[in-house]
This record gives structure tokens, C-alpha cells and sequence, in this order.
């Protein structure tokens, strides 16, 4: 299949869920921000460009005044906790991650509360109380005591099962991601396996063979090649002109699927 089939296959879709009358609701994450770069300033323009709202996880260690100067100036733009200092903390041999289980919960719970007071004083009511773990992963054990800290919800990757990741926690994932990390050698290998990988979330969210969410578009300005930028770049334009699409930002998406409280899970 070539990429313009793939294309008109999503245009396809799309009007499915215009002639249902549903709306697909999309947000978008980018990971791994701390100053002010050519690739962040390519970003913010293209935000600039398509009107989408953005949620852009910032590292607290490496944070800078300078990227609170640049978004000072931006509309539509939050801020999410991505971490403390991105540092893998997992043992040779698994899967990276800052918050393992093995890691002690003590060390953990201080480094993000210290991670939330520095970026609370650097962007200010543009922090958002969502914790992005990087590589997407954070020990199980851990998630109870995030409201503790001031975290009301946390954002992986891929479909969630259910709304709640833990009481008082929700949990907003991205599930499409354009970077070829497994490295398949060409160009566009990652958006050609992003645009498969939305084709079926969105048929199963259509027809309910899905639970109700938003779909996340999960970006990495440091990481994109110019396939990718270009990906990005028509995947926002060809979707944000779409009569049945929304794109939102992480507040309102986190409304869309919200069960009523009465089945928050207990502690």
C-alpha cells in the first residue's frame, strides 16, 4: 500500500465518522523539551501554523529560563512534568525507565515533587498537574501516591484500558508516534506505521471496539528527520481541516470518555 492510499484511506475513515455523526477527538503531546532549540522553535511554528493545541512535557533538571521566556509568549501551549532528569534508572537488560519498580518509591516521590516546584516557579499556570514519565513507563506502585504530589493525571503510551490509572489519577495516553525507533531504514518507516496504527484506532473507537478516548499524537521535535516533520506537518493540516475532527488540548481531552465519579476506583 503506498502512502497515498493510506491517506485516502484515513480520509475515508474520517468521513465514517461524519456520516455517524461522532467527532474524533485528537491532542497533542511532544516529549522531552528544556531550552530553546532550532528543532523547538520549528515546533512552536508549526503549533503556530495549525492552530493545534499542544501539551509539551518539559524535564525539570535541564529546564531553562530561556524555554519559560519563549512560551511566555505562546497560545496553546501547556506544559506537562516529564519526569525529574530523564535518567534510566531500570537494570541492565529492561526496558529504560526513570521510575522502575525497583527504584525506592522515597527517591522517586522526591524527585518529582523537587521536578514540579521548579517548573511551577519557571511556567506557572501553564504547568498542568499531568506527569509524562519518560519512556512512557512508571512503576505501578507509585501511581496512588501521585495526587499526593498534585499530579491529577499521567500520560503514557497506547490504548488505555480504562480511564482511572489509580484514585483521584486519570490517565490521558498518547498512541501514535511518527520516530522510527526500531531503526527499520527507511525514511518514512515510522509515519507509514503511524498512519496503520491511526486507520485502526480510530475504526475501533468508531465502533466501539475501543474504550472512549482521545487519540494522542506523540511527537519528538529533537528526534524528527524531515520525513517526519513532514508527516507531522500533513497529518495536522489534513485532520484539523476534517468536519468530523477536534483536536483539543489536555484539559478538554481529558473529558472525553470521563466515567461519572461514582466509579472512581477506591483506594
Amino acid at each position: 500500500m503506498t502512502a497515498d492510499d493510506r491517506w485516502r484511506r484515513l480520509d475515508a475513515e474520517l468521513v465514517a465518522w461524519q456520516d455517524s455523526g461522532r467527532t474524533a477527538w485528537f491532542w497533542w503531546r511532544d516529549d522531552d523539551a528544556t531550552e530553546v532549540t532550532p528543532a523547538l522553535t520549528r515546533l512552536l511554528d508549526l503549533q503556530r501554523e495549525t492552530g493545534a493545541p499542544l501539551t509539551l512535557a518539559v524535564v525539570p533538571e535541564g529546564a531553562t529560563a530561556g524555554l519559560a521566556a519563549v512560551l511566555s509568549g505562546a497560545t496553546g501551549i501547556a506544559a506537562a512534568q516529564h519526569g525529574f532528569s530523564h535518567r534510566n534508572f531500570a537494570p541492565a537488560g529492561d526496558k529504560k525507565s526513570e521510575f522502575p519498580p525497583g527504584r525506592p518509591a522515597e527517591d522517586c516521590l522526591d524527585a518529582l515533587a523537587a521536578g514540579r516546584r521548579k517548573l511551577a516557579a519557571l511556567l506557572g499556570e501553564r504547568l498542568l498537574p499531568l506527569l509524562v514519565p519518560p519512556w512512557n513507563r512508571c512503576a505501578d506502585g507509585l501511581l496512588p501516591a501521585l495526587p499526593g504530589l498534585g499530579f491529577t493525571a499521567i500520560s503514557t503510551f497506547r490504548i488505555a484500558a480504562s480511564y482511572w490509572a489509580a484514585p483521584g489519577l486519570a490517565r490521558l495516553n498518547a498512541h501514535l508516534d511518527p520516530v522510527d525507533w526500531h531503526g527499520r531504514g527507511e525514511a518514512a518507516a515510522g509515519a507509514t506505521a503511524c498512519l496503520d496504527i491511526a486507520l485502526d484506532l480510530l475504526a475501533g473507537l468508531r465502533t466501539g471496539r475501543l474504550p472512549a478516548q482521545p487519540l494522542g499524537l506523540l511527537s519528538h521535535h529533537l528526534r524528527h528527520d524531515s520525513a517526519g516533520w513532514d508527516f507531522l506537518a500533513a497529518f495536522l493540516a489534513r485532520t484539523a481541516k476534517h468536519p468530523a475532527v477536534r483536536w483539543i488540548d489536555a484539559g478538554a481531552a481529558l473529558e472525553i470518555g470521563k466515567p461519572p465519579s461514582a466509579v472512581m476506583p477506591r483506594s
